[in-house]
């Protein structure tokens, strides 16, 4: 009988080991597919029964054997680099306590020496490193790289119910072991990583973890692929799945909002003017963009076709936000009522809103953007929402511990290394808690980001173009000076947010509401002393290259940044002096708290001079003409009326507000406090401290003949902002 010829794109018949369980019923030949070609003509379930044959057998013995041995090989490399960090530590015990090795070994708790020695699990390691952290060599607060700062203890240690700072651990302690016990980072729905931390989280972690990966929760994730025989692929990674994120289930798409590849770009003409602007105006004094892979990814969108080469949605958002707040330093129509960049704005919330499920390095740069844009506007309350919410994203990824750093979106050609990846998120962490800082404290509410539940190592000062190289080889910054480092005043300004926190806490209420006891308002008095030390040892550690000198204005990189601190630095003062100025309770024997706010409002008002020249519109730009004000009515205030109207700083104060209006809506409104003021104020009382006392922020708002403030900033006087120092 002839052979009846096959088709040609068939394919040849092979012979396979297993069949459906629909094929075997029905004794017909199976491809072993799945599914098969009989069940999917049919529509049917393809399900494949598991054999039981000695092969099989075989088969699943020694893929469990495998398993099992990568398994055990990799505890034990864990194991291997737990215990040469244990020598390292047990050797720097040795040379600052000047013991022998005996004497370290006694030192451990006695409850080591009791363990069974057939099981020495990590729980015996976990109980070493507890007792190399107890020691007092190894205790005090992380200081800004990351090591301890004695400084922080001493003027908290009186007030623990109140200012529970961290006890973080120095460099040598804070390794990887240190940071597991921390958090860690897992995949969420959408395969990406997230931040889960917590002791009985980290009970869990470790739990999937130990699963075998024939065994783990990870086998039916849609991220995995499957051989031909159902088994996973020997060189698979195994996500740390757990039950939070369950893989696959992800929020649907937004009917109602346009898709982001819909949204309509601005010519290229304008978006590189816009893209250059911000750059040249924006980036140093806010580096929460890495401009190498940026200029990379906008690059690739100017040559993507609609079609053929889709849009990256997370980089659509950074790009609207950048060209929102650019657009800000475009003169507008006079006639026009919205903001400038508007369009921008809009597009870039809209594309975020339709990502808003997912956790990436561009949805907390977005976002912080967006807080940037806003405070420009002269819309602070809703710029203080997009901080919280940026740190929020930030810590969802880890960001806020340094040895928590994830990977960036490798989609890229340039994804940049493990080293530089670690640099661009310590940047981003550390641009949105300063961020936070400043919206946080200009409106006296509360921060997002607090320094007990961060230890985040300070970036490298360097140009974005170097980064990569300095990032490999950090030790070829050490002779490296301040002026060609263009992130070294934002550094400076960073280490100055942290202790604008510690001001912040003064205001609490549970502290405010306590002042009543005079043991608390010693400790008041103590705190600020404390606070006032560590003002005047960061301005002493500034180099000179970023010290701020009206005889010596080189606009370099750092010019702003010295313009920001000189305001930030003034408006601290006024913060931590206000209050204990006002309160009778508190009296000041080393410095007079009316003297010291009069000096530092006249700092603030001489340094504003170059603010409408070097500070672009942003949030550095609302703290500045807000502490501006705070200043003026300082020195109203505190003089006589007669000398207030003649005060030379009082007028410098009015004409810089006149300058700035058209830059920043809120100078107008300010200017008019601040003139109604000098106007309708009756001669004060001559003791300054009653008069002082008896003033509060708000009584500009009930003024007779002035008009309401719409201005949400004003309601609250809480911020940073006055030198009284000019070196020359």
């Amino acid at each position: 009988m002839p052979k009846v010829p096959r088709d040609a794109n068939e394919p040849n018949p092979t012979r396979v080991w297993q069949a459906c369980v629909a094929c075997r019923r029905k004794k017909i030949k199976c491809d072993g597919n799945t599914p098969c070609r009989n069940c999917e003509s049919r529509e049917a379930s393809c399900d494949y029964q598991g054999s039981n044959d000695n092969a099989s057998n075989s088969r699943n013995f020694g893929m469990m054997i495998e398993a099992r041995c990568q398994q055990l090989n990799s505890f034990c490399e864990r194991l291997e680099g737990l215990a040469s960090q244990l020598t390292t530590a047990l050797e720097t015990l040795q040379k600052v306590n000047g013991a022998s090795p005996s004497s370290t070994t006694n030192d451990l708790p006695r409850s080591l020496h009791h363990q069974p020695q057939a099981t020495p699990t990590i729980y015996v390691a976990d109980d070493i490193l507890r007792a190399i952290d107890s020691q007092p060599e190894f205790t005090g607060h992380a200081d800004d790289d990351g090591n301890m700062s004695k400084e922080d203890d001493e003027d908290e240690t009186e007030d623990d119910e109140i200012d529970e700072r961290d006890q973080g651990n120095d460099a040598a302690a804070f390794n990887q072991a240190t940071v597991g016990r921390l958090g860690s980072l897992v995949t969420d729905s959408y395969g990406r990583l997230r931040f889960l931390g917590g002791a009985t989280n980290n009970m869990l972690v470790e739990a999937v973890q130990s699963i075998t990966p024939g065994q783990s929760l990870a086998s039916d994730s849609p991220l995995t692929t499957k051989t031909a025989d159902g088994n996973i692929p020997k060189n698979t990674i195994q996500p740390n799945e757990i039950p939070i994120f369950i893989h696959g289930q992800q929020w649907r798409s937004i009917p109602l909002l346009p898709a982001p590849q819909d949204l309509g770009l601005p010519p290229w003409y304008v978006a590189d003017m816009l893209v250059g602007l911000y750059f040249d105006q924006f980036h140093y004094t806010f580096p929460v963009i890495y401009k190498p892979q940026f200029m990379a990814q906008f690059k690739q969108l100017k040559s993507a076709n609609k079609t053929d080469n889709p849009k990256n949605e997370r980089f659509l958002s950074v790009f609207f936000a950048v060209c929102a707040c650019s657009a800000s330093l475009i003169p507008s129509n006079s006639s026009s009522t919205s903001f400038s960049g508007l369009e921008y704005y809009e597009k870039a919330l809209l594309v975020h809103f339709s990502l808003v499920g997912e956790a990436s390095l561009e949805r907390v740069q977005c976002l912080a953007l967006l807080s940037m844009c806003c405070a420009g506007w002269n819309t602070l309350s809703t710029s203080w929402n997009f901080a919280g919410q940026a740190v929020r994203a930030a810590q969802d990824l880890g960001l806020h511990l340094s040895g928590l750093t994830q990977g960036i979106d490798t989609s890229c050609k340039s994804s940049p290394s493990f080293a530089l990846r670690r640099e661009i998120s310590q940047r981003v962490w550390w641009s949105v808690y300063c961020l936070d800082r400043v919206t946080s404290i200009c409106l006296g509410r509360p921060l997002a980001a607090q320094d007990a539940d961060c230890h985040c190592k300070m970036p490298l000062a360097v140009a974005d173009d170097e980064l990569q190289h300095a990032s490999e080889n950090p030790e070829s910054l050490k002779d490296r000076s301040a002026s060609n480092l263009p992130l070294s005043g934002f550094l400076a300004f960073a280490r100055l947010c942290r202790i604008s926190g510690r001001i912040q806490r003064l205001h609490s209420p549970s502290r405010l509401s306590s002042l009543t006891d005079p043991k608390k308002a010693a400790l008041m008095e103590q705190n600020v002393a404390a606070i006032d030390t560590s003002l005047s040892e960061w301005l002493d550690s500034l180099p000179d290259e970023i010290r701020f000198s009206p005889n010596h204005v080189d606009r370099g990189p750092n010019l702003t940044l010295c313009v920001i601190m000189f305001i930030a630095h003034s408006g601290l003062l006024l913060n931590l002096y206000r209050t204990i100025s006002a309160d009778p309770n508190i009296i000041s024997a080393d410095k007079d708290p009316i003297s010291q706010c009069i000096g530092a409002a006249r700092s603030c008002i001489n340094a504003s001079e170059l603010v409408r020249e070097v500070v672009p519109p942003s949030h550095h730009l609302a703290f500045c003409i807000h502490y501006l004000t705070i200043s003026g009515l300082v020195l109203i205030r505190t003089q006589d009326q007669a000398v207030a109207k003649n005060d030379p700083d009082l007028r410098k104060c009015i004409q810089f507000l006149k300058d700035l209006e058209p830059t920043w809506s809120g100078a107008s409104r300010a200017r008019k406090i601040i003139e109604q003021l000098l106007e309708t104020s009756s001669k004060p009382s001559a003791d300054p401290i009653a008069l002082w006392g008896a003033y509060e922020g708000s009584t500009i708002l009930q003024l007779a003949g002035t008009d309401g403030l719409d201005l949400d900033m004003y309601t609250n006087m809480d911020f940073p902002s006055s030198w009284n120092w000019f070196p020359t």
